[in-house]
């Protein structure tokens, strides 16, 4: 008896959330060699484990990609790309999305990044839209590298900047 009760709760909330999935979506980072040019990885091949339930605000899940999905307009950096982000042992980097508050005419999305295998709570600001059962999520958050354990890597006498910027175009579909 007490399994039914159990098994009938837990049905009852998934009819209140319905799952999201990713139509089209971008990632792109930012950050700088010192005293040379920019390194700008992009991936396209963005994934998610979202549900949504009446509002934008009950918006809970992961999104994710795989590392090796990055790709610079310099191909000859992204190995070393690669080898910084510790890629063979950490194949994938994630934003775990624990709360969304509205904050004037954008959102704060609370959440966790995973990246190199640590564990960082971020405040992502980002404009939610939704029109047609599409959901947009557009906005762009900023870390430092020396925050998940990684050290900006230098080549001869060039420095990587420490910042990474980050930005992104999520269209999500009920």
């Amino acid at each position: 008896m007490f399994k039914k009760i159990v098994l009938l709760i837990i049905l009852s909330f998934s009819l209140y959330a319905n799952n999201l999935s990713v139509v089209t979506g971008e990632i792109k980072g930012h950050t700088e060699v010192f005293g040379d040019s920019e390194i700008n990885p992009t991936t396209k091949e963005v994934k998610a484990n979202l549900t949504v339930e009446n509002s934008l605000e009950s918006i809970k899940g992961q999104i994710f990609f795989d590392t090796l999905s990055l790709i610079s307009e310099k191909k000859d950096r992204d190995a070393h790309m690669y080898e910084l982000l510790n890629e063979p042992k950490f194949k994938t980097i994630s934003f775990d999305i624990k709360n969304i508050v509205k904050n004037g005419i954008n959102y704060d999305i609370k959440g966790v990044l995973v990246l190199n295998g640590v564990s960082k709570d971020i405040t992502v600001k980002s404009n939610i839209s939704e029109q047609n059962n599409q959901i947009l999520f557009d906005g762009g958050f900023s870390f430092n590298l020396t925050d998940f354990n990684l050290e900006p890597p230098t080549m001869f006498f060039l420095t990587v900047r420490n910042q990474i910027d980050v930005t992104y175009k999520i269209d999500l579909k009920r």
